[in-house]
């Protein structure tokens, strides 16, 4: 009897051991540099940060401050979304259904001296999965990404682009 508890104490031990040799590899995490990119002009100053998972990042929490005694409006129909160097597509956001993204958006507006946080997903990123039924925001991938942001203050159009470059970088367990 006694061998079959050492036995099985044996197996037992090795398993154990396996399953923490496994848990030990380097670990890939999602990079931004700069990590919180800015823009700032008279009109209105702005950050966005990555929101990243370990599947990548697929969108941005992004910070506009306005630096006037006037309200200004953030235009969402020409802000948008920088992949490589080049715009694609503007954002969605919470209050926006899915299947409208597309179609033109109500400005958010910004009190003097206010400040708006929102998070935002790129629009062409976006996918309906059938099988869950439920949609999904896809990774940016590696590179260059960012915002081309506009606002509006006192009918005049103010624009700044804001852009990091994400990458992926392994990290030692600890």
């Amino acid at each position: 009897m006694s061998f079959n508890k050492n036995l099985f104490s044996s197996l037992a031990l090795a398993v154990l051991v396996s399953i923490q040799g496994c848990a030990i590899g380097p670990t890939v995490v999602w990079k931004a540099v700069p990590e919180n990119p800015k823009a700032e002009n008279a009109t209105f100053s702005a950050e966005i940060t990555p929101i990243c998972s370990s599947d990548g990042c697929d969108g941005f929490m992004l910070s506009v401050v306005n630096k006037t005694q006037s309200t200004i409006e953030l235009d969402w129909n020409k802000t948008l979304y920088i992949a490589e160097g080049q715009s694609s597509g503007g954002f969605m956001f919470e209050g926006i259904v899915y299947r409208d993204r597309n179609n033109p958006k109500a400005p958010d507006v910004i009190f003097p001296g206010g400040n708006l946080k929102k998070a935002i997903w790129p629009n062409n990123l976006v996918y309906f999965n059938a099988y869950e039924p439920r949609w999904h925001n896809l990774s940016m991938g590696a590179g260059e990404r960012g915002v081309y942001i506009t606002v509006s203050v006192g009918g005049r159009a103010v624009s700044e682009r804001i852009s990091t470059n994400l990458h992926t970088e392994q990290v030692a367990p600890h």
